[in-house]
C-alpha cells in the first residue's frame, strides 16, 4: 500500500525545519540519492572508489540512475559474503509490523506505506539524547503475510538497519509527543543537510559526497505506536581503508588524524552557500557516504543539537583552511596568530617563530609561508581529496626573508608557469599583512584594531583575483563565493561568538585555564570590522578601560600589553559608538540586540565620548527615541524583559495587577506572574504595560537577568560577586557565584549592585573619568539624565528658552523615578 498524505500521521513540531522561501528547494530526485534496492544483500561494503567517484550529480535524474545502477553492481559483488551482523541473531527475533513515513520536500508531504521488520529489543549504541538498534526491514510487506506467518519469510538477505529513538532518562523509549515530533524533524533536517550536499556538488569538487536517505517507522502493534529513524548500515572501508569515521561534530571537534579535506569543506561550504544561515555537521560515514548529518542555523530550527551561531563558531576555529578550499571559491576565516599555530602543531606543521614581545628586538617583515616540509605534508593530507590540484611554489626561504604567500603556488598541469594570484591573497589582503610594520606583538596588535577602526572597503576582494581554472589541473572553473551584507553581518557575530567562547573559558587548556586574551581581542577587532553592533561596542570599552566580561573579561589588557593604550583611547572607542549608534543589524541580529546595542553606544558616547553640543543634543534625542520617550507624541514602546516588573490586565480585563514578566514570545504574547496570587497567564502585549519609572528595567530590586551583582552568601555580612540568573515574583533573586559555581535564592536585600557608591552623580570630565569607568556604574543612563544632557546642551549653544524647556522634562522624568530632590534640582533651572 502507498498512500500519499499532505502531513504525517503526527504532525512535526512548529519549529521543524521547513525549506524557506528564499532558498532553493531540494528537489525529490536529488534528495533520493542513495535509492532502496530491494535485492541489495545485508552487508553495503563500499571498499573501492570505483562505486562512489565519477561526475555524477545527484540533482540530475541521469546522476540518480548512475548512483543506484553503482550500488546495485556493488550488490551482486557481495551477493553470498557472511552477514555482519549474523552473529547477533536477528532473524530470530519476533517480526514486527510498522509504517514507514517517506517525506517529499517537493510538496512539503508524506508518503505511507508498511512493512515488516526484526529488531533488537535492546540498544546498541546510544549518545547524550538518543540511541541506536540493529534492524533488519524487508522491501515490502508479502500479500500473504499475516502475524502467523512472519516466520516463513527468509530473511538471510534482509538488508541491515540502524534505527535510532529519542530516549528518556530512564532509557527508555521516549514515546511522548515531543520524541515522536523529534523524529518527524531529524527526517526533514536530513533531507535539509542533502540539498547542500547537492550544491556542494555543483561545485564540481575532485570527490563528490552523498548523503543516506532516512525515513520514519511506526510500530503500528505496541503500545503508544513508538517512532523511530531509520538509515541503511554501512560497513566496509573506503579506499584509505577507513571504515566508519566522524569527520566532525555539531561542538566544534574536527578530525586531524584522517587529514581528510573534503568532509570539512562540505561543512564551510554549506555556510557561505547559504548565505551564512546553515552548516552541516556531524559528518560521519564511509567515504563519502555520509549519514545522520546536524544543521546548524541562525533561527535554531533543528532542534537541541541545533547550536546556531556558536555552532558556526565552534566550527570555524577549528576548521584549517587550505589550497582546495581557495579552488573551491571558499573565502577564508581569518584565525588570530596563535590559533594558527595552534592549528599547525596539532597538524604536525612547523610553527613559525614566535613574534617577540612589546619593545622587543629585532622585529622582522612578517614570515607567513609554509616550509617545504609543510607543503610536502600538505599534498599527503590532500590525497585525492585534491585530485587534479597541481601544488609547487615550494622553494625553501631562509629565516628573515619575506615569503610571498601562506599558500603553495598552484598552476594546470603542463603550463609551466605559476600563478601569481595566490601570491598576494595575504599580502595585500589579508588582515595581518594589510599594514606590515614588522613582526612585533605590539605591531601586530595595531594592525588588527586599524582594520577594525577603519575597516577594508571589501575585505573578500582577493577572492575575485583567484583563477580557480588555472588551480584546476582539469581547467574547471569553480564559482567564488562573494558574501553579500548579510553573510557578512553573520561572520562579524561569529567572530564576536568566538570571543565569548575565550571569555568563556571553553578553549583554555592547561593548569589555570588560562585565557587566550589575544585570540580573544582578535575576534571582538574582527566583529567589529564587519560593524557588529555589539563588537563595536566591546571594543570601544575596552580603549576606555571600561567592563568587557559580558563578552571576555580583562581583554583591554591587550592595549596595556602592548603599550597602545595612549594610541587608542575615547577618541577612538567614540568613532566605533558613532557606527553602532547607526547599525541596521542583519538577519544574524534581532531587534532586541540591536537596540540594546545602540542604546548602550549613545549612552556612552553622552557620558564618555563628550561630543559638540550640537552632537549631544542629536544623539540625546536618537537615545531618548530608543527609550521609548521624546516628543513624538507617540505611543510609548518598551521593550519587555524576562523578569521585568510590570501592570497586567488579569484575563484581558479592565482591572491591572503587579506582576513579573516571565517569558516574552517571539508572536509579541507575554507570560505573566502576579505577585500577590502567584498566579500565571499569558497576554497579548497591550494587556502589559511597564511601571512608570521602572524604565524598562526588571523587578527585584532593579535588576535584570545576566546582571553583574554582589550577594551576601547565605544571607551573611560578606558579598561576593555573582551574577542574576533568576527573578521570583515573591521578590527573592537567584544569583550564581562563578567563583564556586553555585547558585542560591536570596531575598532582595543581600543582593547589591556590582559597584558600590549607589547611583552615579554624572559624567566625568574627558579621558581620564573614562579609563576610571570600572569603578563605576557607568553602563546605564536615566531618561531624567538624558533630558538633562540635553538641556546643557541647548543652553551652551545659547538657546535659553529650549534649555529650559528640556530641563523641565528632566524634571518631570527625575519625578516619575521616584527621585524628588533631583526632580526640585532639575525643575529650578526650567
Amino acid at each position: 500500500m502507498d498512500n500519499k498524505t499532505n502531513a504525517p500521521p503526527l504532525p512535526p513540531p512548529s519549529d521543524t525545519p521547513t525549506a524557506p522561501s528564499s532558498l532553493p528547494p531540494a528537489s525529490p530526485q536529488m534528495l533520493n540519492s542513495i535509492p532502496s534496492v530491494s535485492a541489495s544483500p545485508s552487508i553495503l561494503n563500499l571498499g573501492s572508489s570505483k562505486h562512489l567517484s565519477g561526475r555524477t550529480r545527484s540533482g540530475s535524474e541521469e546522476g540518480r540512475q548512475r548512483l543506484a545502477s553503482k550500488l546495485k553492481e556493488l550488490a551482486k559483488e557481495v551477493v553470498g559474503k557472511e552477514d555482519c551482523w549474523a552473529k547477533y541473531d536477528i532473524a530470530s527475533i519476533p517480526a514486527e509490523r510498522i509504517k514507514r513515513h517517506q517525506y517529499d520536500p517537493a510538496t512539503d508531504s508524506w508518503r505511507d506505506d508498511e512493512s515488516i521488520v526484526r529488531i533488537q529489543s535492546q540498544p546498541f549504541d546510544e549518545g547524550a539524547m538518543r540511541q541506536c538498534y540493529r534492524m533488519k526491514k524487508l522491501s515490502q510487506l508479502p500479500s500473504d503475510a499475516t502475524n502467523h506467518s512472519y516466520h516463513k519469510i527468509d530473511w538471510n538477505q534482509a538488508p541491515n538497519y540502524v534505527a535510532k529513538t529519542y530516549k528518556t532518562p530512564d532509557g527508555s523509549i521516549n514515546t511522548s509527543t515531543e520524541g515522536r515530533e523529534a523524529c518527524f524533524g531529524d527526517i526533514k533536517l536530513q533531507y535539509e543537510a542533502a540539498h547542500w550536499a547537492e550544491e556542494f556538488n555543483k561545485s564540481d569538487p575532485p570527490k563528490k559526497i552523498h548523503i543516506i536517505r532516512a525515513y520514519a517507522i511506526e510500530f503500528l502493534d505496541r503500545t503508544s505506536s513508538p517512532v523511530m529513524t531509520v538509515e541503511r548500515f554501512i560497513d566496509g572501508s573506503d579506499e584509505y581503508g577507513a571504515g566508519y569515521v566522524k569527520h566532525n561534530t555539531n561542538s566544534g571537534f574536527v578530525d586531524t588524524d584522517m587529514k581528510r579535506l573534503t568532509p570539512q569543506l562540505f561543512s564551510a561550504h554549506s555556510f557561505y552557500a547559504s548565505k551564512g544561515r546553515r552548516m552541516v555537521v556531524d559528518v560521519q560515514g564511509v567515504g563519502d557516504l555520509y549519514t545522520d548529518p546536524q544543521v546548524h542555523s541562525l533561527d535554531l530550527r533543528f532542534g537541541e543539537a541545533d547550536l546556531g551561531l556558536r555552532g558556526f563558531a565552534l566550527f570555524f576555529h577549528s576548521f584549517q583552511h587550505t589550497d582546495l578550499a581557495f579552488a573551491l571559491g571558499i573565502p577564508r576565516f581569518e584565525l588570530s596568530r596563535n590559533e594558527r599555530r595552534e592549528q599547525d602543531k596539532k597538524a604536525g606543521r612547523a610553527s613559525p617563530e614566535p613574534p617577540p614581545t612589546a619593545g622587543g628586538e629585532s622585529p622582522r617583515k612578517k614570515s607567513i609561508a609554509f616550509q617545504a616540509d609543510q607543503l610536502k605534508l600538505l599534498r599527503k593530507m590532500a590525497t585525492d581529496d585534491a585530485k587534479g590540484l597541481k601544488v609547487g611554489g615550494d622553494k625553501k626561504v631562509g629565516k628573515g626573508k619575506r615569503r610571498k604567500t601562506a599558500f603553495p603556488v598552484m598552476g594546470r598541469k603542463g603550463s609551466g608557469r605559476m600563478n601569481d594570484t595566490i601570491t598576494c591573497l595575504l599580502e595585500e589582503q589579508t588582515l595581518e599583512d594589510q599594514r606590515v610594520r614588522g613582526n612585533s606583538a605590539q605591531d601586530y596588535a595595531r594592525d588588527v584594531i586599524e582594520n577594525a577602526l577603519k575597516p577594508p572597503i571589501d575585505p573578500f576582494s582577493y577572492m575575485k583575483k583567484i583563477d580557480t581554472a588555472d588551480l584546476d589541473r582539469r581547467g574547471v572553473a569553480h564559482a567564488v563565493f562573494d558574501p553579500d551584507a548579510d553573510t557578512r553581518a553573520t561572520l562579524g557575530r561569529v567572530h564576536l561568538e568566538i570571543a565569548m567562547l575565550y571569555g568563556a573559558g571553553r578553549f583554555s587548556e592547561g593548569e589555570g585555564e588560562v585565557v587566550d586574551l589575544d585570540s580573544a581581542f582578535f575576534h571582538i577587532c574582527r566583529g567589529a570590522m564587519f560593524n557588529d553592533p555589539k563588537a563595536l561596542v566591546t571594543l570601544a570599552r575596552a580603549m576606555m578601560s571600561l567592563s568587557t566580561d559580558d563578552v571576555c573579561e580583562d581583554v583591554d589588557d591587550i592595549l596595556d600589553a602592548n603599550g597602545l593604550r595612549d594610541d587608542f583611547g575615547v577618541k577612538q572607542a567614540a568613532e566605533l559608538l558613532k557606527r553602532a549608534a547607526k547599525a541596521e543589524g542583519g538577519t544574524v541580529h534581532d531587534e532586541k540586540e540591536v537596540l540594546g546595542a545602540k542604546v548602550s553606544a549613545i549612552t556612552l558616547l553622552l557620558k564618555y565620548a563628550k561630543p559638540e553640543a550640537e552632537a549631544r543634543i542629536v544623539y540625546g534625542e536618537m537615545l531618548l527615541a530608543l527609550m521609548g520617550e521624546g516628543g513624538g507624541g507617540g505611543e510609548e514602546v518598551v521593550q519587555l524583559q524576562v523578569g521585568d516588573k510590570v501592570s497586567a490586565a488579569y484575563g484581558g480585563g479592565d482591572s491591572w495587577y503587579e506582576a513579573v514578566v516571565r517569558e516574552v514570545g517571539e508572536d509579541g504574547n507575554v507570560k505573566v506572574f502576579y505577585i500577590e496570587d502567584q498566579e500565571e497567564e499569558v497576554l497579548t502585549s497591550k494587556y502589559v504595560k511597564a511601571i512608570e519609572g521602572s524604565g524598562g528595567r526588571a523587578a527585584a530590586g532593579g535588576f535584570g537577568v545576566g546582571d553583574k551583582v554582589k550577594a551576601a552568601y547565605g544571607g551573611g555580612e560578606s558579598f561576593y560577586d555573582a551574577e542574576v540568573r533568576e527573578l521570583g515574583g515573591d521578590g527573592r533573586i537567584k544569583v550564581y557565584y562563578p567563583e564556586d559555581d553555585e547558585e542560591e535564592w536570596l531575598p532582595e536585600k543581600y543582593v547589591k549592585g556590582a559597584m558600590e557608591g549607589g547611583e552615579e552623580e554624572g559624567a566625568g570630565e574627558g579621558e581620564e573619568e573614562a579609563r576610571g569607568g570600572e569603578e563605576e556604574d557607568e553602563g546605564g543612563i536615566e531618561v531624567y539624565e538624558v533630558y538633562e544632557i540635553i538641556a546643557n546642551a541647548f543652553v551652551e549653544k545659547g538657546s535659553e528658552e529650549k534649555g529650559k524647556e528640556m530641563f523641565g522634562k528632566a524634571s518631570e522624568a527625575a519625578a516619575k523615578a521616584g527621585l524628588a530632590s533631583k526632580a526640585m534640582e532639575l525643575g529650578s533651572k526650567s
